[in-house]
């Protein structure tokens, strides 16, 4: 698998041939390397099991531009930095999906496969494989970084949108983690931004952005955003687990859009069996920016305890709770038994640790998390 050698270009044409020929139905090949059970999946496999149709339209696009390498190596550069994080540079899983490629043909074409066929499919590895390495100079030094698409697109205010993005390799993260995103508009710019949902089989995840006011990055994102449209995304980040702890109660408090990480980790919670009474204070400006409550409630209704306050500082507020978060849930209850986790701006975050303090919570009991400072450039 060490890529192309001199001499290899006036092959090409040939080797397109013997690959079309070869290559038969796309589709049930596709559909048995989708089938391969998880144990034995490498992390091409799992791409082609979350998106067959997508894999099947890749395929058949390489095999179609095969004579083009000018064309391809650019296509699978996009891929290699993601490919690269998840595999390592000494990893074995592009040797075993080559084979894997191969069985699956061998199988669909039956008894009409021969030593020939054979020959062009481990060729055309080998050149996709090299094609993959070339491609993956023209990001040499970029950190990595995972393509993706924009699924669907949702307006929730004015200043909030939620993004459901579908990347072309496994994007791995944990319940609780943020996304660090450029939206293509920006190019080189990057916002964190929360991730919706715990990981999932099918390589979407929901991002929610907020814009803030004067950065054309996080506007954008909100307010530019088109299903279809390229995105990539670093590597996630953040730590904000919920642990298992010894109290049998949970507090979390969050701000405004910062109560997305915590839709993840309900849940966590819920596929865990977890047993805990857990109170969230989900604390808004007005009413009308209580645009996840919903999901939230569904989210908690699936836990064995878990109950959603919502808190609306400014205006009308029935039914919900009224007044500034901090004070409505120092005011709510007694909290020093519980084990508690605070989300949102940095000052949000510092108001609220004071005024537990203040009520005898000890600091060992809290937890904060907030989004980290922009990222101007990859």
């Amino acid at each position: 698998m060490d890529g192309p050698k001199q001499g290899d270009q006036g092959y090409l044409p040939q080797l397109q041939t013997r690959l079309r020929d070869a290559l038969g139905d796309v589709h049930r090949v596709i559909a048995r390397i989708a089938a391969v059970p998880p144990e034995n999946r490498t992390v091409l496999h799992r791409a082609i099991a979350a998106d067959p149709a997508a894999a099947e339209r890749g395929l058949a696009w390489l095999v179609e531009r095969f004579d083009q390498p000018s064309a391809v190596v650019p296509a699978l550069g996009r891929l290699a930095p993601a490919l690269d994080a998840l595999i390592g540079p000494r990893g074995r899983q592009l040797d075993l999906f080559g084979d894997a490629l191969l069985a699956a043909a061998r199988e669909v074409r039956g008894e009409r496969w021969s030593d020939e066929d054979a020959t062009a499919w481990r060729d055309g590895w080998r050149f996709a494989v090299g094609w993959l390495r070339q491609g993956a100079q023209l990001y040499q030094g970029e950190t990595p970084f995972w393509t993706g698409t924009v699924l669907a697109y949702d307006r929730r205010r004015d200043d909030v949108a939620v993004l459901t993005v579908a990347t072309d390799l496994p994007y791995p993260f944990r319940a609780g983690q943020c996304a660090i995103v450029e939206s293509h508009e920006v190019p080189g710019v990057w916002r964190a931004c929360w991730i919706g949902d715990p990981p999932g089989a099918d390589n979407h995840l929901e991002i929610h952005v907020q814009a803030a006011a004067g950065d054309h990055a996080t506007a954008a994102l909100v307010r530019g955003s088109r299903v279809g449209d390229p995105i990539r995304l670093h590597r996630a980040e953040g730590d904000f687990v919920i642990g298992g702890g010894a109290a049998r109660a949970v507090l979390i408090v969050a701000e405004d859009v910062h109560v997305t990480p915590v839709k993840a980790l309900l849940s966590e919670l819920a596929e865990q069996r977890d047993e805990r009474v857990v109170h969230l204070f989900w604390g808004v400006s007005t009413r009308d920016d209580l645009y996840d409550l919903e999901s939230l409630r569904e989210r908690a209704a699936r836990c064995a305890h878990a109950t959603v306050h919502p808190v609306v500082a400014r205006g009308p507020a029935h039914p919900y709770l009224s007044g500034p978060l901090p004070q409505v849930v120092v005011d709510f209850g007694e909290w020093t038994s519980h084990d508690v986790y605070l989300s949102g701006s940095p000052l949000a975050v510092g108001v609220m640790r004071n005024m537990l303090l203040q009520c005898n919570v000890s600091p060992r009991r809290i937890r904060a998390v907030t989004l980290r400072e922009p990222v101007s450039s990859a």
